[in-house]
Order: C-alpha cells, then sequence, then structure tokens
C-alpha cells in the first residue's frame, strides 16, 4: 500500500463494516477532521478495492452514528460529523429504555449526578458559564405567563444543560444531556401550572445564586430538593 493512501484494501468478510471502522478510527485519531469532505464514491471503492453499493453501505452505517453527514446535489458528497451530543444522549436513552428503565431509578441517577456535577461547576466555570446560565433564568422569567407554558420545559432542560457544561467535563455533560433526554420524551403533552412554572423558576434561581457564591453544600442541598419537588408534580414522570 501506498504510505501515503489513506485506507487499505479489505478482506471480503462483512466488507462494508471493515471500510466503515477505517474511516471512523481516521476521524477519531484526528486523520479527517470535522467538515473535512472523504474522497469521492468512485475514489473510496478504488482505495478499498471494493464496489461502489459497498462504500455507500458503509457510509450510511457511518452517517448513523453521526461520524459523517452526507449531502445531495451539487457540491455534496461525504463530509466528516463535528459530534451530535443529542444524538448520542438518545442513543443511550434508547438503550436504557429496551433494558427496562424507570422513572425513579432516573430520580437516583439525577441526584447523584447533577449534585456531584454542582462541585465540578463551582470549580471550573468560568464568566461566560454563569452567564450564560444567567442569561437563561432571565429568559424563562420573561415567559413565565400561561399562554407561553410550553415554551418552559425547553427553558427547563437548558438550566440542567448549562450547569453542565460550566463543569467543563465531558463526559458528565453527555450523562446530563441523556437524563433530560428522557424528561423530553416522558413531558413531551407537558404543560406546566402557573404555580410549577414558578417554583421551576425560583428553584433555578436560588441554585444559581449558590453556585455562584461558590456555596456548595447549599447549592447541592437546592438541587437534591429541586429534583424531587419537580419529579413529584403533574403526571407520573420526572420533570425538570
Amino acid at each position: 500500500m501506498n504510505e501515503n493512501q489513506l485506507f487499505k484494501p479489505v478482506e471480503q468478510k462483512r466488507v462494508f463494516e471493515d471500510i466503515a471502522n477505517q474511516i471512523r478510527e481516521a476521524i477519531l485519531s484526528k486523520k479527517l477532521k470535522a467538515q473535512d469532505r472523504l474522497p469521492s464514491e468512485r475514489e473510496l471503492a478504488e482505495q478499498f478495492k471494493v464496489g461502489r453499493l459497498t462504500i455507500r453501505e458503509a457510509l450510511r452505517t457511518l452517517e448513523s452514528k453521526g461520524f459523517v453527514k452526507v449531502k445531495k446535489g451539487s457540491g455534496g458528497g461525504a463530509f466528516v460529523g463535528e459530534g451530535d451530543p443529542g444524538m448520542v444522549a438518545s442513543l443511550i436513552i434508547d438503550n436504557l429504555q429496551l433494558e427496562g428503565l424507570t422513572g425513579d431509578q432516573i430520580t437516583e441517577s439525577r441526584i447523584t449526578l447533577e449534585c456531584a456535577g454542582i462541585r465540578m461547576a463551582i470549580k471550573n466555570a468560568g464568566m461566560d458559564d454563569l452567564d450564560r446560565v444567567a442569561e437563561s433564568i432571565e429568559a424563562t422569567r420573561e415567559i413565565l405567563k400561561p399562554e407561553r407554558a410550553g415554551e418552559i420545559l425547553a427553558k427547563m432542560v437548558e438550566f440542567h444543560i448549562l450547569v453542565a457544561k460550566a463543569s467543563h467535563n465531558l463526559p458528565y455533560v453527555l450523562f446530563v444531556r441523556s437524563l433530560m433526554e428522557w424528561g423530553l420524551r416522558m413531558r413531551k403533552n407537558w404543560i406546566p401550572t402557573a404555580e410549577e412554572q414558578a417554583y421551576s423558576y425560583q428553584s433555578h434561581l436560588d441554585i444559581f445564586r449558590s453556585i455562584s457564591s461558590k456555596d456548595e453544600k447549599k447549592a447541592m442541598a437546592l438541587m437534591e430538593e429541586h429534583i424531587i419537588c419537580m419529579g413529584s408534580l403533574g403526571p407520573n414522570s420526572i420533570k425538570m
């Protein structure tokens, strides 16, 4: 194989998987970077010594996992993906639901993870992180109206994800996103009452103030209380 050639021919057994694995490894090792355009189907087929249909199957596999994005038309082709945390979170919850995930398990996990995350946020958050959380809370206050109740859920979720991001711990952020994905699925038809909206807003504000003042013990206690309380409101499901 030419030392400048990125890929090598494969053995004839589930060939598309081997091709997908080689491309995936090239992406993970940064030989291919986000938004890089992959060689054309013809060029890939020549490098791997396979037919173009096999290349398409490999690209479909990679696209389903977020590694590449295939664009049609003029200027189209296969491009390296930029990562999609939302898709990964959805896949995690899909698998957990298949295993029999329950609301009680979600509550227990949220208390454990998000309270621990408070410590990381207090330690690692910069002013930009805190500003983003503050802006989200202020935006929530501005839509505390009965006619805009449908927008509240997204802001509830956003608060928890922004606090997680303030930890600057990528695995932790992914786990919180997964927990929030469960909440969005269970709450898709939930419209919080005025009292529930007001409680969630004030609770988030109190947690944020404790994080800002680096009062770890108080922030963790408020987060646990918030998760338990919101989980007891409304229909049989976990809220934010």
